[in-house]
């Protein structure tokens, strides 16, 4: 009998797309809930149940917000904005509040931090900020101008990023009109202050509006892209140099046929966007776009995205592990169910059952509440606390995807430490070793 010797058998993870009998032994040919890390093939299935939300209010966009005066996340959702410190539910909706958002509205919501302020948006709502970062402070309305809200202006838009010192507002709706290939952005903002106008018409100010025009749709995100920033539309990225003068941005196309699947699905590692194309994940480095996901999984992605809610598709950075999560509704899936992920570091696939009902993800830090006297008036309990006084345990190796729910509240642990809840079973197979 002829022995067969393999080496390093599975480090490259997936690649579904390939005859297996193509392949060398570093790839796996079926497999789900594993990864691949310090060169080995371990188990990476389940979640914890971190906290259930109060009630009735579908919570759907969860942005980790770090600060000196405590660690949080804020989770947006149909009709209120909470902020939860690993302990404690609080209501920080906003005065207005949302009462326009309807059913599957709170899927719009998207947010950004501008220095050291969480600013969300909503196109069913207005923009707003939120400063300071303490839970006794509601959500506040992010000014047009110095006189007017968004609101009293007649104007909304779909998505809001932060680069530099400016805000973008992209794919407009002003006073019922639709502009959905154009965009502003604000004068830039006092460091750690928000932007003085948004107003195109003042000239004391560098606030201005442009329209990305051509063939290429709607604009569905941006980003920041070392010291650019890098619009995505439907069929399209286009990008913006700052130059300093009159004009304040140069645009630049670098593509005319790839475009971006979804909101959100936009990534950032070492100066290059990793995103979700259509039926591709594709790296971005400035220059020229190239398939990552080609001859690996890149058919296995295609074939199995929910055509009527790849638009709830979206992509999560996991510092810690050196991986892109993009996560995706299977067919018939009303929320993404899997995520293919990708080890930027080994350049290696794999996939992971998300669980039932979870809308959208981000990373952050297990936020944990400040110590207080009272937590601490057992003599026990006191001498048994490591943490110095009024702190919050803010470290990096407390970091992990956080996922949250809309139907039921629950914010879950994605990547736990420890050992899950609900442990999916892990399944790796390979076939037809070359002789």
């Amino acid at each position: 009998m002829e022995v067969l010797r393999l080496n390093n058998i599975g480090l490259k993870g997936l690649s579904t797309d390939a005859r297996p009998w193509s392949l060398s032994p570093e790839f796996i040919t079926s497999g789900i809930n594993f990864r691949i890390y310090a060169g080995s093939i371990i188990g990476n299935g389940g979640e914890i149940l971190w906290s259930t939300a109060p009630a009735g209010w579908f919570p759907a966009h969860p942005f980790h917000v770090g600060s000196t005066s405590g660690d949080f996340w804020l989770v947006a959702g149909r009709s209120a904005i909470y902020a939860w410190d690993g302990g404690t539910w609080t209501d920080v909706t906003s005065v207005v509040g949302y009462g326009n958002l309807g059913i599957n509205d709170e899927l719009f919501w998207t947010s950004c931090m501008l220095g050291a302020i969480p600013i969300f948006n909503n196109p069913q709502a207005q923009p707003e900020y939120w400063s300071p970062q303490d839970i006794a402070q509601a959500m506040q309305p992010l000014m047009f101008d110095q006189v007017n809200t968004w609101e009293d202006k007649g104007y909304s838009f779909q998505i809001i990023r932060s680069h530099r010192n400016f805000l973008f507002a992209m794919n407009l709706n002003e006073n019922g009109e639709e502009f959905l290939d154009s965009f502003r952005w604000s004068h830039p903002a006092d460091a750690n202050g928000l932007p003085a106008t948004w107003d195109e018409t003042d000239p004391a100010f560098l606030a201005g509006k442009a329209s990305l025009g051509g063939e290429g749709g709607r604009i569905i995100d941006g980003y920041t892209m070392r010291d650019a920033f890098c619009m995505y539309s439907e069929g399209a990225v286009n990008i913006l140099d700052y130059t300093n003068d009159e004009f304040v941005w140069r645009r630049r196309k670098l593509s005319a046929t790839v475009g971006l699947l979804a909101t959100d699905c936009v990534i950032e590692v070492k100066g290059d966007h990793y995103f979700l194309a259509d039926g591709d994940i594709v790296r971005n480095d400035g220059n020229r776009i190239e398939s990552i996901a080609h001859n690996r999984i890149r058919s296995d992605l295609a074939s199995r995205i929910d055509i009527d809610n790849y638009d709830r598709s979206y992509a999560v950075r996991n510092d810690s592990l050196k991986e892109i999560w993009f996560c995706i509704p299977e067919t018939d899936e009303e929320y993404a169910n899997i995520a293919y992920i990708y080890n930027y570091r080994d350049d290696s696939w794999a996939i992971k059952d998300l669980p039932d009902g979870v809308a959208f993800s981000n990373y952050g830090s297990q936020a944990t509440p400040s110590l207080s006297w009272d937590d601490n008036s057992d003599e026990e309990l006191w001498d048994s606390q490591s943490r110095s006084w009024g702190s919050a345990k803010l470290t990096p190796l407390d970091d992990t995807v956080i996922g949250v729910a809309p139907q039921t509240g629950e914010l879950y642990i994605l990547d736990p430490s420890t050992t899950p809840d609900n442990d999916f079973p892990a399944r790796i197979e390979r076939t037809d070793f070359q002789e």
